[in-house]
């Protein structure tokens, strides 16, 4: 009689309760949901299966708010029927590599900040920094830019960034 006050271990392990249903298709649909919003060459980097490929392509040339919302329901049912855990790692991926590449953008940024204000000092550490550095080629682009008029100065100071850019850039690679 004891017996049936104690719950039973399968009675714990039984099937998830309809909320946790709920949640688990919501994540599903909003995975869906960033997949719409890649771009395709993005999108061609993840594993998907091609009616689930499909549909996402098909989902992005759709205006109607209706017609989308409904196409969005469709592709949280296919996401239901296959594997997600590929399709998030491909996510993570992306977004690790957006992190890295605005991180890059913000350090060049500062990088081109220092050489305008700080001059050779600045250049010294860029140059320890990174030891590929052409001294020489950026030393001309921080004078280029300190000394120019603003419509020129503009233009110098992004010559400057995408040196500085494309340095950090082939820094990063060869560190990989």
């Amino acid at each position: 009689m004891n017996d049936r006050l104690q719950p039973d271990a399968l009675d714990e392990a039984g099937p998830p309760s309809r909320s946790q249903r709920k949640r688990e298709m919501t994540h599903l649909q909003r995975i869906g949901e960033r997949l719409v919003a890649l771009s395709r060459e993005q999108t061609d980097r993840i594993p998907l299966p091609p009616e689930l490929r499909e549909a996402v392509a098909f989902a992005r040339t759709l205006t109607s708010h209706g017609a989308r919302r409904r196409q969005m329901q469709l592709i949280g049912a296919l996401m239901r029927e296959v594997d997600p855990a590929p399709i998030q790692a491909g996510l993570d991926r992306l977004d690790q590599r957006d992190y890295r590449e605005v991180m890059r953008f913000k350090e060049a940024e500062s990088w081109r900040d220092r050489l305008l204000t700080e001059g050779d000092t600045a250049l010294a550490a860029l140059a320890a920094a990174v030891p590929s550095a052409d001294r020489q080629q950026i030393r001309q682009l921080v004078r280029n830019a300190a000394k120019a008029a603003p419509p020129v100065q503009a233009r110098a100071a992004k010559a400057l960034f995408r040196t500085i850019a494309a340095l950090l850039a082939r820094a990063s690679e060869d560190d990989a």
